[in-house]
């Protein structure tokens, strides 16, 4: 596919009643770029980071689960059937999008949204990242992820098109361009889970190391600045409010488990009940407990917590830290 052949698509996206969603600069912030929808004269494809994540698209900041009136009458609850196409996720966010359909397996909320997705990644790697591409895109990368197209650019004008879904196979055939399709394979590559997430997994879940989390918790604010901008984090809470006219709404909502009401039962008790609790509790949920469940890391490698924590407080170091630990603890 030429530059001039994907700007068509885009146009064909959008003819085909898609809304188009790409990271555009912010006209407020240099160097910032956020999500919004375009026009297709608009899209682009880029190497930066998107300030906020592609997570509200999956997981809504606030969504509505059911309502109904004093009288018991239900009031179906419809999940807007607005076509939305997601221009431009690198490979980064697309390992988010892995674990969303793991967890959300039985969501029948998430499987509806899903359906009226249309998700179009690519390989231009932000600056934080290393090239994880060598030769061959679907051995290496592509057969572990979810999308339904992949743009690999070839040079500045050209790139290969490849389908990752039947979704995907149908649109191309429709617009009319060559492609290769690749079939999904699982999460886990063929060598196995990550050898670093296991060995830290495992100093997680054996050896609390509390001066760490100490440390840690004396300069954490409890913000969950962290939580939000995070493409994994997708703990939420159930909010019932009732109207005048008695008609009770539940939403679900995003949370963190920095806010103190997070790990409060009856009776007013908190299993959080420290800043250090809360920051550990945070680390291992992404390093001990998702890779425990679906062997993947609870992170992408995105940086986006550390640039949002107004503590200064770095995930690399503190992995490096309990890296550390490890080779420690060994000699």
């Amino acid at each position: 596919m030429t530059l001039d052949q994907f700007k068509e698509f885009v146009v064909f996206l959008h003819k085909k009643d898609y809304q188009i969603f790409n990271p555009q600069a912010s006209k407020k912030q240099e160097g910032v770029f956020l999500i919004k929808k375009i026009n297709p004269e608009k899209a682009i494809l880029i190497n930066q980071l998107p300030f906020y994540s592609w997570k509200k698209f999956f997981v809504p900041t606030k969504e509505k689960l059911f309502e109904f009136s004093c009288d018991c009458h239900d009031i179906s609850c419809r999940i807007p059937e607005n076509k939305s196409a997601l221009l431009g996720i690198n490979l980064i966010d697309l390992k988010a999008v892995v674990l969303y359909d793991q967890v959300f397996e039985k969501d029948p909320y998430y499987q509806r949204r899903r359906q009226n997705l249309l998700i179009i990644g690519h390989n231009l790697l932000p600056q934080i990242s290393e090239n994880l591409f060598e030769e061959k895109y679907e051995e290496d990368i592509l057969e572990h992820l979810k999308f339904d197209i992949f743009l690999a650019q070839i040079d500045k004008n050209s790139f290969k098109v490849f389908s990752g879904s039947p979704l995907g196979q149908k649109i191309l055939n429709g617009f009319g361009t060559d492609y290769e399709h690749i079939e999904f394979s699982g999460p886990v590559q063929e060598a196995g889970p990550d050898s670093r997430m296991v060995k830290i997994r495992d100093q997680m879940k054996n050896n609390f190391q509390a001066e760490i989390w100490q440390e840690l918790g004396r300069r954490c604010i409890e913000c969950g600045r962290c939580s939000f901008v995070c493409p994994t984090c997708f703990c939420f809470s159930c909010q019932d409010t009732t109207r005048l006219d008695q008609t009770v709404k539940r939403q679900r909502v995003w949370d963190s488990c920095y806010f103190d009401d997070f790990s409060e039962i009856a009776g007013g008790h908190r299993f959080l009940d420290t800043t250090a609790k809360k920051i550990h509790f945070w680390y291992y949920h992404k390093f001990a407990r998702i890779p425990y469940q679906f062997s993947l890391l609870g992170c992408v490698g995105c940086g986006r917590c550390s640039q949002v924590c107004p503590a200064g407080i770095n995930l690399a170091q503190v992995l490096n830290d309990i890296t550390s630990s490890i080779i420690t603890n060994k000699d």
